[in-house]
């Protein structure tokens, strides 16, 4: 599925790369007046944008490289409020399954996919970012 999406990304998408990202996307939403600061309440203004992409129609071809930032600031967002860590998606039971070659080893064992969470809430076939946030951090 991402080799059909359009995207331009600044790093190699590689694990040590996801927090890079998610930094990224914190300064610029900072240069667009909005403070991120990891917190579980910031996922929230994440869904608000999500929310106006969608009223608006715009599709995730259109803003493909965006919507994994978001799922970049998301898994951030869980990683440190947990103590989980970005890994390659090699060897995990989310192989050949994820949408990105990377995902978030949490301490409980659990591996989850945050990247792909903004895509499925764009489309509508997936929980809102909060909703994920509470489910692995909570």
């Amino acid at each position: 599925m991402t080799d059909e999406l359009p995207m331009q990304i600044a790093y190699p998408m590689l694990a040590e790369n996801a927090p890079r990202f998610a930094d990224d996307f914190v300064q610029q939403a900072l240069e667009q007046g909005v403070r991120l600061d990891y917190s579980g309440e910031s996922v929230g203004y994440v869904d608000s944008v999500i929310e106006s992409l969608r009223a608006n129609g715009i599709t995730v071809q259109q803003v493909a490289d965006v919507l994994f930032g978001f799922g970049c600031y998301l898994g951030e967002t869980v990683a440190r409020a947990t103590g989980g860590r970005w890994v390659t998606s090699t060897a995990t039971p989310l192989e050949g399954k994820s949408m990105f070659p990377i995902v978030l080893h949490l301490p409980s064992g659990l591996i989850c996919d945050p990247t792909a969470a903004p895509f499925a809430a764009l489309n509508g076939t997936g929980a809102t970012l909060a909703a994920f946030y509470e489910r692995y951090a909570a």
